[in-house]
């Protein structure tokens, strides 16, 4: 499969819109970092006055509170989902060059207590509808446990794995694009 040709363009935000609206499609917009907290406000902003139809057939989803703080804050209706970073804070000391033995148990903790504020009392607080997390992290239990809010999990390519999914209740996010639905549907 040629994923990159010259007859192919990217799509603009619009050009998305119709097509998503056209094909019953439900856009998800992942925000990378908190510096894009004002254009993604500025761009649900568009979208609600211009394709008022489409209300309702978007959502948010980031890794940074601070951005899901603010889609809250200006639009409080928008579906929104937070995306859970396993290791997020030993990740992060590792890319600053952090290697000490030492800080790893201390790192290691942090995550935890990270993980457990985000899951028990930021969550709730701010109401996110869903929870996002890697494929490797989900297990049936977690499923359940965090009912009734749905799971999307990422980056499921293998049909077993999606079956497993879909078993569970948990829906998944691919790099899969075919023309034949028998295949990845």
């Amino acid at each position: 499969m040629q994923f990159l040709r010259e007859d192919c363009t990217i799509p603009t935000l619009d050009e998305t819109i119709e097509f998503a609206m056209a094909n019953d499609v439900i856009l998800l917009f992942d925000v990378k970092g908190g510096v894009f907290c004002g254009k993604i406000s500025n761009t649900l902003t568009h979208i609600e006055e211009k394709y008022p139809q489409f209300k309702n057939k978007f959502a948010v989803i980031s890794f940074f509170p601070d951005v899901l703080l603010k889609v809250r804050q200006d639009h409080p209706t928008v579906f929104t989902g937070f995306t859970r970073r396993h290791d997020h804070i030993q990740d992060e000391a590792l890319k600053a060059g952090y290697r000490s033995p030492s800080l790893h148990p201390l790192l290691f903790l942090s995550d935890k207590i990270y993980d457990f504020f985000m899951f028990y009392m930021f969550v709730p607080w701010m109401k996110i509808n869903m929870l996002e997390i890697r494929k490797d992290d989900v297990s049936e239990s977690y499923v359940r446990d965090v009912a009734p809010r749905p799971v999307l999990t990422w980056t499921v390519n293998d049909p077993v794995e999606k079956s497993f999914f879909k078993r569970i209740g948990c829906s998944v996010m691919t790099d899969v694009v075919s023309d034949e639905p028998a295949v990845f549907n």
